[in-house]
């Protein structure tokens, strides 16, 4: 960096910064990495680098979205999406339209962003671009997980994880396991969803690659909940929100604390510690625009004020509030919430046990 800066070579210079954000992003420095990608679009504009200014929108979007700087990051993208069918770079296009479908569905517009990641795998194809084809394979998956199609979602998630091994792509596979052991515990494959995200741990340690640690302490901390391993399931779970502190990942932290609530009000009946957990989740996800967490956090909201003492009127308002955004969302919790609301309006004068969520959990890995 000094080297460049002595001689005045603004190019060389962004060029470092952009080389260093990537670096310190992934080692979960994410302000940082903000902090350097501006400053490189800044040379990039000076010097009339288009093609520069581009990759590095591109890039700071993608870290954008791990401090739930959602609106900022669909802005980036959508910035580099335009520069790079000026310059009829199809990479880049092609890498951009898949980000944007990756940042739309972390803001729970499902339909435009499966419009959008589809578009992707075609370039992708196209240009015969094998890891972008699994990234947007892996995103594919996701989305199908959050929307219940959980067959079609184990189909695109088990491709990508296969042509990440095959291009020996590391931290590719820790995104893939985890997604996939979500799918997995979800579909009631507890050893199979065990193994996948014990091994993507043991891969997120050996990277290193934190924000992965943290994505795969978070599922494995779920998976003891089910398996009724309550006290590891807390501990876990702890330590992954812990990481997630340390990263800036926002939105991470946000399906942690959901999480958190679950097994401490369906595990630890705890409901009191279960509502501060859910309570910091829905602010969380408000301030980042996750719309699906938010309603999650406002199910659990919900869930826990039927448990305390002349909570009944809070906890209808707040159910209320979760379904309107599940129907809006379109997604398989707004049955679920919705019978549980006809339970609590029918029996409000006698205890509330919460309904059966085992097989209903989080939002999915958020990696691009």
């Amino acid at each position: 960096m000094t080297f460049f800066r002595e001689r005045e070579d603004r190019l060389g210079e962004a060029d470092t910064l952009a080389e260093l954000s990537l670096a310190h992003s992934t080692m979960g420095d994410s302000p940082l990495a903000i902090r350097e990608l501006l400053s490189a679009i800044d040379l990039y504009r000076d010097a009339d680098n288009r093609l520069g200014q581009a990759e590095a929108l591109d890039r700071l979007g993608t870290v954008q979205h791990l401090t739930g700087e959602c609106a900022a990051s669909i802005e980036a993208f959508t910035e580099a999406l335009a520069i790079f069918r000026q310059l009829e770079n199809r990479q880049g296009e092609a890498r951009a339209v898949k980000n944007l479908g990756f940042v739309l569905y972390l803001t729970g517009d499902y339909p435009h962003a499966k419009k959008h990641l589809a578009t992707a795998l075609t370039h992708y194809r196209e240009l015969g671009d094998r890891l972008g084809e699994a990234n947007t394979l892996k995103n594919i998956g996701v989305v199908q997980q959050l929307t219940g199609d959980h067959s079609a979602a184990t189909v695109n998630l088990t491709q990508a994880l296969d042509l990440y091994r095959e291009l020996g792509n590391r931290m590719g596979q820790v995104n893939a396991l985890n997604c996939l052991g979500v799918v997995q515990y979800l579909t009631g494959a507890l050893a199979a969803a065990n193994a996948g995200v014990s091994e993507a741990l043991t891969l997120a340690r050996d990277l290193p690659y934190r924000v992965g640690e943290a994505d795969s302490l978070r599922e494995l901390g779920f998976i003891h909940h089910l398996t009724g391993d309550h006290e590891a399931a807390l501990r876990t779970l702890r330590q992954a929100i812990e990481v997630f502190l340390e990263t800036g990942d926002r939105l991470g932290r946000v399906e942690a604390l959901n999480r958190l609530g679950r097994v401490l009000l369906d595990g630890a009946q705890a409901p009191e510690e279960a509502l501060a957990a859910y309570v910091e989740a829905r602010e969380l996800a408000h301030e980042t625009g996750s719309r699906h967490e938010e309603a999650r956090a406002m199910e659990g909201v919900g869930r826990c004020l039927t448990l305390t003492t002349n909570g009944t009127d809070a906890a209808i308002r707040e159910l209320n509030r979760a379904l309107e955004l599940y129907r809006d969302l379109d997604v398989p919790e707004f049955a679920r919430t919705a019978e549980f609301l006809k339970h609590v309006q029918l029996a409000t004068n006698l205890p509330i046990d919460t309904c059966d969520l085992s097989t209903e959990s989080g939002q999915g890995v958020h990696r691009s």
